[in-house]
Order: C-alpha cells, then structure tokens, then sequence
C-alpha cells in the first residue's frame, strides 16, 4: 500500500442461524460464494453473529483466503 492510498472499508455481514450471512448493505443474505468472490476482490469483511455480536469472521472465512 502506498503512502496516499487508504484502506478499504471494512464491509459488516451478520450470520444468522449457524451459517446464514447478511448483508446489510445490500439488505440480501449471501451465499458462501458470494463472500469468497468478494474477498478475492479485494473487499475487507467483518462477520459477527446476529445474536452475542461475536466476531466469527475466522470462523466463516475458508483459511486459503485469510
């Protein structure tokens, strides 16, 4: 990263329901497909769980991606 450039934003998902993600930026739940295409673009994510506000970002994140 150079020095003028800034970090992504962190995008938030909720799961819900063991593995149920949501978006509540785009008000959608996502398939496991539709988080890996999104971190191979680039985009940071945070997952939390609906019910405590856990992170279970390392939890829903296949580790080849991490």
């Amino acid at each position: 990263m150079t020095p003028n450039t800034k970090p992504s934003p962190v995008r938030q998902f909720k799961r819900y329901g063991g593995c149920r993600l949501y978006d509540p930026e785009s008000r959608a739940y996502l398939a496991p497909e539709d988080l890996e295409r999104l971190i191979r673009r680039g985009v940071r994510i945070s997952v939390r769980e609906a019910g405590s506000g856990q992170d279970v970002t390392h939890e829903v994140v296949p580790p080849n991606l991490q």
